[in-house]
């Protein structure tokens, strides 16, 4: 800890991400996880991806084909911080 590993990761953020239409940063993820838990943290994800607030979808194994059909054209960088 303490090595500036989120701040390297959003400089590399501001950087590459002029010719995408979706950036996002998650941190915390670590606490999120053990407060939320997962599925939370994937409608979370699937939520800022789509700019969408409410993307209508519990994840499970039978929504993969509608996540896939809905982000198989997006340009997106995503950095996960705090990821144990």
């Amino acid at each position: 800890g303490g090595m500036g590993k989120t701040t390297i990761a959003r400089a590399f953020m501001s950087k590459f991400t002029l010719n995408l239409k979706v950036s996002i940063f998650l941190q915390m993820l670590e606490k999120a996880h053990k407060k939320r838990g997962l599925d939370h943290l994937q409608v979370e994800l699937l939520s800022k991806t789509l700019k969408d607030g409410n993307p209508n979808v519990v994840i499970s194994n039978t929504k993969i084909n509608f996540i896939k059909d809905r982000l198989h054209s997006k340009k997106v960088l995503i950095v996960l911080d705090d990821v144990d």
